[in-house]
Order: structure tokens, then sequence, then C-alpha cells
């Protein structure tokens, strides 16, 4: 991928749609937000002389049906280029369409794990909005189909190119921002301590957890261009580390939350992150996941509480609890709606197996379910 991390980079998307070519670019974007950030006004100069088809105001989560629509529309367009503006969500769809539709197999299939996926071919430009999921620096994107996550994983879905220009996150509403820089602190820490993870990517996962410590807070209330940019590298460098590590146990728990409570993503991974920081604190050598041994955790996790400014794990999971408060997001179940308890078991019961495996520390059903119970 080709990507830089630096303000008025949109200037760059001229020179990377006239190295591609194309005749034909499907263009998927988000809502107002396309116009609001200022990438309306960076991409349509460029398209003024080609054929664009559009799949505008892309909803969040992208369900398989959205995906097969999609599909339909390359298909029958047959673009040369592919370009999204947007957040993760516009970005993981035009991903997804871009991979499925050079498929023999059927979308669903492909999607669920039931037939391998061949290579797609047709270029992909991804131009984030938000700071948050760093989906234009990872090789899957995410889709719902019967309210269940899947995460389609493959080399070509990573996007070709990035456009990565902090100036279009300027237009960011406090909330969003607190939800996506929430994300990219979670993933960044859920890096740190995947059983996948590498020196590679923990030097990435560090780099962003220092990033967004020190800027999420002033970019929600006091945004200035220093923090927005912080923040916008801090996504990026979250994607980077996942797109090697993958995610751990909070993303695991978080995909309930948004499908059943509407809980956005980067604040229903963050709703579990303290508690996952806390259980993953107590690995033992009867429970421990990781082959490079209890020490290794044990350090990692150190690492994790160090970067917070936390002097241990109990008040590392305060810190995390309070940063949520703190940026005017709920921080409990109870308050997003899900403190039942068939909503706290629905939570423990639904974990996604994959993101699970990847958390240092084994669980037992047991365990989710008193671990979920835990946070108020």
């Amino acid at each position: 991928m080709n990507a830089s991390c630096v303000e008025g980079d949109t200037s760059r998307l001229g020179t990377v749609v006239a190295r591609v070519g194309p005749a034909r670019v499907l263009l998927f974007t988000g809502g107002a937000s396309y116009e609001a950030s200022g990438a309306a006004a960076a991409v349509e100069p460029i398209l003024r002389d080609v054929a664009v088809e559009r799949v505008s105001s892309v909803t969040p989560n992208p369900t398989l049906p959205e995906v097969e629509s999609a599909i339909a529309s390359f298909r029958a367009f047959g673009p040369d280029l592919v370009i999204a503006a947007g957040g993760g969500s516009v970005i993981d769809l035009a991903k997804a369409v871009r991979l499925l539709a050079a498929q023999e197999s059927q979308p669903r299939d492909v999607v669920t794990g039931l037939a391998e996926a061949l290579p797609a071919e047709t270029p992909l430009i991804a131009i984030p909005t938000t700071s948050g999921t760093g989906s234009e620096a990872t090789h899957f994107a995410v889709v719902f189909f019967d309210d269940v996550k899947f995460s389609l994983a493959h080399e070509t879905a990573r996007p070709d190119f990035a456009i990565l220009d902090p100036l279009l996150t300027y237009t960011l509403p406090a909330s969003l921002t607190a939800i996506t820089g929430l994300d990219a602190l979670s993933q960044a820490m859920e890096s740190l301590w995947s059983v996948r993870s590498t020196p590679e990517s923990q030097s990435i996962a560090r780099r962003s957890l220092r990033l967004s410590r020190g800027a999420l807070t002033t970019a929600v209330h006091r945004p200035s261009p220093q923090s927005r940019a912080d923040m916008f590298e801090a996504a990026h460098l979250s994607g980077e580390a996942i797109d090697i590590s993958m995610t751990t146990a909070s993303h695991a728990l978080s995909y309930m939350l948004t499908t059943a409570h509407s809980v956005p993503h980067g604040h229903a991974v963050a709703l579990t992150l303290g508690a996952v920081l806390e259980f993953n604190a107590g690995v033992t050598t009867d429970d421990c996941l990781d082959p490079r041994g209890v020490r290794h955790v044990q350090g990692v996790v150190d690492e994790a509480l160090e970067l917070l400014g936390a002097p241990d794990p109990a008040s590392g999971r305060r810190t995390i609890e309070a940063l949520v408060a703190s940026l005017g997001l709920v921080p409990t179940l109870e308050g997003v709606g899900a403190g039942s308890q068939g909503a706290r078991l629905r939570i423990a019961n639904s974990v996604d197996p994959q993101r699970l495996a990847n958390n240092p520390r084994r669980f037992t059903p047991a365990q989710l379910v008193e671990l979920v119970d835990s946070i108020a």
C-alpha cells in the first residue's frame, strides 16, 4: 500500500488516479460527511472527465444484503478503479465489494468461510475521513449477516493506496471523535497483547497508544490541528498493528452491543477494555494462550499500564472507564441499555471466537459471564 499521513495529502489523489488511468470509477461515500469533511472537494474535480457510479450514504456496519447490492452495481458498471471516501464502514464496504465481485462463489459462502476467495484485481483507493478504524491499512473487512459479525480476510482486500489527510477530520463532531478515537486506542492496546503480535506490530501499537493517550481528550473537547493530526496518525497506526496481530477479547465482546443495543463500535469495545485489561493481568501458566509464556504476557500488560499512566491493573481499568466518561460517553452497560441479566448473558455468549482466541489469557464460559457481570 502506498500511504503517507500529512496535511494536504489529498493533493496526491490526482497523481494516484492518473497513474491508474481509469475510464470508470465506482465511488463509495458516506452521507453528509462526504461534503462536510472536504473529501468531495478533493475527489469530484479529479473525476470530472471519467464515468462515475456512486454508492452513497453508506450505513454503519455493512450487512451482507448491502454488500450484495453493491456487488451487482460493480459487475454491471465494470469499474477500472474503486474509491472509498469516508469512515470505517464506507471503506469496509468498498473492500468487501471489490473482493467479492471477483469471486465465482456466492458472496455469503465467501463471507461465512465456506468458500475460499480469489484475488481481487481492480485497484482501490481509500480516503479515511475519521480517526478510528484504520481500515485503510488492513486486509480484512467487517460484514454483518443475520446480526452476526464476520471478518472477511484476504491479502487483496487491503487498499492499494491510502490518502491520509488529517484535514478531513476537522469537521468531525465531538461524539464521533470520541467514538472513533476509542476504537483506535482499543485496537492499539489489544494489538500489544495479542497472541499474534510481533516485535513490529508491538512497536507500531506502542506508537499509536502514546499518540491517542496524549491527543484524544484534546481532540474531543478542544480540537487543535496537532491533536487532530495525532489522532489521525494513531488511528492509521492502530490499523497497521491489527493488520498483523488482529484484535482480542474486547472486540470479541463488542459485536452484540452494536447489533442488539446500537452502541457504536468504538464505544462498545471501550466498555469492556478495562475489564479485559484487568483479566489479562491475572494470567497463569494454566490459562496462558501465548506461546511466549506468562512472563511475556505480564510484560506487555505492564507496558499497557505504563502507557495509560496507571500503577496497577485495577487502576488501569478505572483509568479507561474514567476516560470513556470524560469523553462524554456512557461508561456502563446499564447506561447503554445492556444492564439486564439477559442482555449480559447474550453478550457473554455471543463472542467472536476468532478474536477471543487471540487473547493472551484463556476465558472459560463462566469467566466471560463473570467479566461482563463485573461491568456496571
